[in-house]
């Protein structure tokens, strides 16, 4: 009799373990079924925005500096000057006989040195009127203005025959052209050789003579 009860439970065993796997199989295949049915998972959101446009930027175009820019331009020819022009009447007068008429104006010559006036010359100092460089040249302003005069210089010599200085005892005339005249005339004076006067003793010695300068348009 046990033996029978032993069998019966026997038999059952294997059918309860079925069931077991079966509800497990049951589980199993709800749980996958789950998964399968759960929507899938979005991605995030991607923004995109658009491209600019690229600008692309034009160089300026280089600007030269204006000199480079323009031509030099030729600069007029300089008008010729004829430097043959009537010269001056020079004469050479005695410091004497012509005293100062209008206020002395004096043009030193610092490179020349001047002699004092201790002895008076027996004989004056001699100036060599028709040497080269003597004569001056019209000032063009004069002759185009027309300016004629007489420029009366004296002047002093030392005992080498060198003109120190020139003393415009009159002068030309009043305008700006005769005062060119008489720097004329004093600048040639200062060119001219000139033997010193000498004193009794025959020795060389420093004085002063007067030079008139006449100016005349032929």
């Amino acid at each position: 009799m046990n033996f029978a009860l032993s069998q019966r439970r026997t038999d059952r065993h294997p059918v309860g373990l079925m069931i077991v796997v079966g509800l497990h199989v049951l589980v199993a295949a709800a749980l996958l079924s789950a998964r399968l049915k759960s929507p899938p998972m979005e991605p995030p959101p991607i923004n995109l925005e658009p491209l600019k446009p690229v600008v692309k930027v034009e160089p300026k175009p280089t600007v030269l500096p204006q000199a480079t820019q323009i031509r030099l331009q030729l600069q007029a020819p300089l008008p010729v000057i004829d430097v043959d022009r009537p010269e001056p009447t020079l004469q050479v007068v005695p410091a004497d006989n012509h005293p100062p008429v209008d206020p002395p104006a004096v043009i030193a010559r610092a490179d020349l040195p001047v002699a004092p006036l201790t002895h008076p010359a027996a004989r004056p100092a001699v100036l060599n009127a028709g040497a080269l460089g003597c004569r001056p040249v019209y000032p063009p302003a004069a002759q185009r203005a027309g300016a004629t005069g007489v420029s009366r210089i004296r002047f002093t010599v030392d005992a080498l025959g060198h003109v120190g200085a020139a003393q415009i005892l009159q002068s030309a005339g009043p305008t700006r052209e005769h005062r060119l005249m008489d720097k004329a005339a004093a600048d040639a004076l200062a060119q001219c050789p000139v033997t010193a006067g000498t004193d009794e003793a025959g020795r060389a010695v420093g004085g002063t003579a007067d030079v008139e300068y006449v100016w005349k348009l032929n």
